[in-house]
């Protein structure tokens, strides 16, 4: 994919800002709190309908202004083009809008534009929970087919239905009961083998990259764990989700929540042998972060036939020279489009030309958007 221009509209310190994007690296310079991250986000949520940041839709609505508009023009490896916008309003639905539906879901957008963002808010992918992981490989999986995509989105749809049934805020039947039951199984087994799947293709990429990042020969592995089930044994999953629900049933009515299911399962990331949650250094996990983000663009890849577009927010002062040196050259070497923002712009950008980038833009975001957002930034490659 190829992104072509962003627009952001009451965006928060943007009243207006328009970017023409370069063919191959563009570089947003300028101080922090200039409104660079904004476009990124601009991006991502146009891409998959959500900032990569974790924080509500409101919070990128300009103060006071009503309603806020984000938008991007692209062209696909194939040269078709493509159009995506979506309006933000403080406490209503928001409302998204594409070169093929005027009014779309946010699973319409999913995988359209593919993206992969990387910033210092993603570290708790190797350091936090459980459910940080989940989210990374199912939204990984999720750009990178349709059909993973309305399966979470089932998932998710039978879980909230099943605990509002145990939770008594929906009359409840014995028929009822049994027909959630059995279909939260269903869906529940077929996410598990795809989870399994997916991270057997993801592993030997992360293992390539970490080894080329990191330059150490550390055992690097990927643990799937689903709950409630050993996939060493050689019990069908379905069938042992089933005796779970079995020996749980009496526990979920009392505590009126589903107990068991993929929303449950962990994804370890070792180094030898260790888990890197727990015993990795700070060295250490940048370097898989870096690398989970290299092999989830190169599979993204694969699996769409499509580029995905690279954004990198803050990477340059985040990660050391060498690593952040690394991955540009990686994304450059892997012929990514990549948007970038940094608060040295002249180093970065020499960066790119070095690793061999064709087409390269730095443009420094006004320090007069700094302040009372008021002011305009049109910034043209």
């Amino acid at each position: 994919m190829y992104l072509l221009s962003v627009t952001a509209v009451n965006v928060r310190c943007h009243e207006f800002a328009h970017l023409d994007c370069a063919g191959s690296v563009t570089i947003l310079s300028g101080p922090n709190g200039s409104g660079k991250t904004s476009l990124l986000e601009t991006v991502h949520t146009c891409a998959l309908a959500r900032t990569f940041v974790p924080v509500p839709d409101s919070s990128l609505i300009r103060e006071g202004a009503m309603v806020s508009r984000l938008a991007i023009d692209a062209r696909s490896d194939l040269g078709t083009r493509y159009h995506a916008a979506v309006e933000l309003r403080d406490g209503q639905r928001k409302r998204i809008t594409t070169s093929q539906v005027d009014n779309a879901s946010a699973k319409d957008l999913i995988g359209a534009l593919p993206v992969v963002a990387l910033s210092p808010d993603h570290k708790s992918i190797t350091s936090g929970g459980p459910s940080e992981r989940r989210s990374f490989i199912d939204g990984l999986m999720a750009q990178s087919s349709k059909r993973v995509t309305e399966l979470l989105y089932e998932h998710k749809r039978l879980l909230k239905q099943r605990n509002a049934v145990l939770a008594r805020e929906i009359p409840s039947t014995t028929e009822l009961d049994e027909v959630l039951l059995q279909s939260f199984i269903d869906v529940s087994a077929t996410l598990i083998e795809k989870r399994q799947a997916f991270l057997e293709e993801l592993w030997p990429l992360v293992q390539a990259e970490y080894a080329s990042v990191s330059g150490s020969k550390e055992e690097l592995r990927i643990q799937y764990q689903p709950d409630a089930v050993n996939l060493d044994d050689p019990t069908p999953i379905r069938e042992q989700l089933q005796q779970t629900a079995l020996r749980l049933a009496q526990v979920e009515r009392i505590r009126e929540r589903t107990m068991f299911g993929p929303q449950k399962d962990e994804v370890e990331f070792t180094l030898n042998g260790r888990l890197a949650r727990e015993h990795a250094s700070q060295g250490q996990h940048k370097s898989l972060l870096v690398a989970l983000k290299l092999a989830e663009s190169q599979l993204m890849q694969q699996k769409r036939r499509e580029r995905p577009i690279v954004l990198l927010d803050d990477v340059f002062s985040e990660l050391d020279a060498s690593r952040a040196s690394s991955v540009l050259a990686r994304i450059v070497h892997l012929g990514l489009q990549c948007i970038i923002t940094t608060t040295d712009g002249d180093g970065v950008y020499r960066h790119a030309v070095d690793h061999g980038a064709s087409d390269v833009v730095c443009i420094t975001v006004p320090d007069d958007v700094v302040g009372d957002g008021t002011a305009t930034m049109k910034a043209v490659a």
